[in-house]
């Protein structure tokens, strides 16, 4: 589906966003490609893509192919060097570092382990390597900001900041204004499952579907329903915590307080406590190696929580009626494939057949990997540059008494 523009004056930002997104889409466009989508006049789109060339955030070339009268086609791309981000990944006890350009390739990256339980400890950290990249410069001096994903939910007093994760102590995310202040760029954080929905619609697989779901497994499980390249956020940013779904009744204790959640069966944490891991949840490269080396007993794992994982894509399915599942997150593909395996054939749904897809590409595995919400972090700087909202056309400048949540939707990213 593609968002039409519109004739408003206030509009302008609103169709160079359209304007800028056919151009990601297609991977170039020329003026006639995007006005014969966006139903715009000749005279708008050339003021528009003459906007964003001045914005260095397209280029132009002239095209190539069959011979026609006159000059050829121009056709616009997203320019590589119109300006990077700064994504930050925490995940237990690892942050993940990169800057991004605007196409997606990731410039530099540094991986580092972190005691996270300590925020004073990973806030030196964060600042260290965010300086780092900021000060290596490279083709693009613009840095659009930095971005960074954590496990969720927030303002959510029964959930945020319980179980397995490690983040106790950061229940005011204060530490997200220290950084801002230290390295002299806006911060925006958001869900991990949201950062990575929004990498899979940006440069994954899922980024010619208008309506997925994306699953995200790491310490714990989460989710996001992306629409129109826009993650659903429920009434308080806290949507599709899919993980706390009740699958069993009178199940596990989950650190919520309910019995027999999701995560408590289908998660990293449960993984090792299946296996009694006595240090502590097993990182992806190690349940690789085990997974290669034959380990019969992730094998067993995955057998035992199959009709969990099946369960939960039929409720997915009947609940969102998404184009596809794309499952990802920390979880390494290898633990996918074993699951995925061992929980086909699928419940029948309303996805039953596929749709244009087929039966076999219900559910797909993310080609990004870890990587995808680091990649999403990234851009939540820049994201509104890139994703057309039609929320913008009636929304206001804000004043200094604008509300908490809407403080923390800009934050979010999602004001």
């Amino acid at each position: 589906m593609v968002s039409r523009g519109t004739t408003q004056q206030s509009s302008a930002p609103f169709n160079r966003r359209i304007v800028l997104d056919i151009i990601r889409r297609q991977g170039g466009a020329s003026r006639k490609d995007i006005q014969d989508q966006v139903g715009l006049s000749p005279q708008t789109i050339a003021n528009i893509t003459q906007d964003l060339e001045d914005l260095d955030l397209i280029v132009s070339r002239r095209t190539k192919g069959e011979k026609v009268r006159g000059q050829p086609p121009i056709a616009f791309e997203l320019n590589p060097d119109g300006g990077d981000a700064i994504g930050i990944s925490l995940e237990l006890n690892r942050i993940s570092v990169a800057r991004v350009n605007l196409v997606g390739q990731m410039r530099d990256r540094s991986d580092v382990s972190v005691d996270l339980r300590d925020p004073k400890t990973a806030l030196e950290a964060m600042i260290e390597h965010v300086s780092q990249l900021r000060d290596k410069g490279g083709k693009s001096k613009r840095i659009w900001g930095v971005g960074v994903a954590m496990p969720g939910p927030f303002d959510a007093p029964d959930l945020s900041f319980k179980g397995p994760t490690v983040f106790e102590q950061w229940r005011d995310l204060e530490i997200f204004n220290r950084l801002e202040e230290a390295v002299g760029l806006p911060v925006f954080y958001n869900v991990d499952s949201v950062a990575g929905a929004v990498g899979e619609s940006l440069f994954g697989d899922a980024r010619d579907a208008n309506r997925f779901f994306y699953l995200y497994m790491g310490v714990g499980l989460g989710g996001a329903l992306m629409i129109d390249r826009l993650a659903y956020q429920g009434a308080n940013g806290n949507a599709t915590e899919i993980g706390h779904m009740p699958v069993k009744l009178g199940g596990r204790l989950c650190s919520c307080g309910n019995n027999g959640c999701l995560e408590t069966y289908l998660s990293l944490h449960a993984l090792s406590e299946f296996l009694n891991e006595a240090d502590g949840v097993l990182t992806p490269d190690e349940i690789v190696r085990r997974l290669d080396a034959g380990d019969t007993r992730i094998q067993d794992w995955c057998q035992s929580v199959a009709p969990y994982f099946r369960q939960a894509v039929c409720t997915i399915e009947n609940m969102l009626d998404p184009e596809v599942i794309v499952l990802g997150g920390p979880a390494p593909r290898q633990l996918w494939e074993a699951l995925v395996n061992h929980a086909r054939p699928w419940l029948h749904s309303v996805r039953s057949g596929g749709g244009e897809r087929g039966e076999d590409n219900r559910v797909v595995l993310s080609a990004q990997g870890g990587s995808s919400a680091l990649l999403g972090a990234a851009f939540l700087p820049i994201y509104e540059k890139l994703t057309p909202r039609i929320d913008f056309l009636t929304q206001g400048p804000v004043d200094d008494g604008e509300t908490a949540r809407q403080k923390r939707q800009k934050r979010l990213g999602i004001a």
